[in-house]
């Protein structure tokens, strides 16, 4: 496995995969990108190490969406193919590097499947099953089908952690990422005042699955 540079979004994802890869000696380079369509795609095409990776090959990490109730809040799964659910009905598939997709989920033991990425967060579970029937997918994220449109050439990997189960309501942060891809912390935290319970149960998803981030970063990258 020879990937040259791990793109995770900015924030506790990004930190989750340094601390994997604290004790790993000659890591690739890990860059922080913004969350979000828009923010990430405005990113990639100002992106100045663009052309260097052109071709190369490329690991996207970070947590995701379960859109379905084979995959729990802690679960790693690799994805084959993403849809883009920004589109409507014109929506484009878009394929990862098989090779590189199966060297991974084989040295993980992950299943692998398939994607959509949308331009909010997902909150309902009404609308989480519709999305999943429509794509027949299993995880819901924001930047996977833009790397994979803006790089088409590259060798790229998807990994996604769940941090959020199909079955339970999330407090309604759809706001809560700026354009630019920040975080709102205003809007956050009046959304997780209206709804503390789903808060809570929100934010123990996303420590669990960051830690399995942690983890698994360091599994896949330490020689030993």
């Amino acid at each position: 496995m020879t990937i040259q540079v791990i793109l995770v979004p900015v924030g506790a994802e990004y930190q989750a995969v340094m601390r994997g890869l604290k004790a790993v000696p000659h890591a690739p380079l890990v860059v922080a990108v913004p969350a979000g369509p828009a923010a990430f795609r405005a990113f990639l095409e100002s992106w100045e190490d663009n052309s260097r990776f052109a071709t190369q090959e490329i690991l996207l990490m970070g947590l995701g969406g379960s859109l379905s109730p084979q995959h729990s809040v802690g679960d790693a799964i690799l994805l084959e193919q993403v849809w883009d659910g920004s589109e409507g009905d014109g929506s484009e598939g878009y394929f990862c590097d098989r090779t590189l997709t199966d060297e991974l989920a084989q040295r993980l033991g992950a299943p692998v499947g398939t994607g959509v990425t949308c331009d909010r967060v997902i909150t309902t579970v009404k609308e989480k099953g519709r999305l999943g029937d429509r794509y027949q997918a299993a995880v819901v994220d924001m930047e996977s089908a833009v790397l994979l449109e803006t790089m088409p050439q590259a060798k790229v990997a998807i990994l996604r952690v769940i941090s959020d189960d199909c079955s339970h309501d999330l407090p309604d942060i759809a706001g809560a990422i700026g354009p630019d891809g920040s975080l709102r912390a205003n809007t956050l935290a009046r959304s997780f005042l209206k709804r503390p319970v789903a808060a809570l149960k929100f934010i123990s998803g996303s420590l669990q699955a960051l830690k399995t981030l942690e983890q698994i970063t360091l599994t896949l990258f330490n020689p030993n």
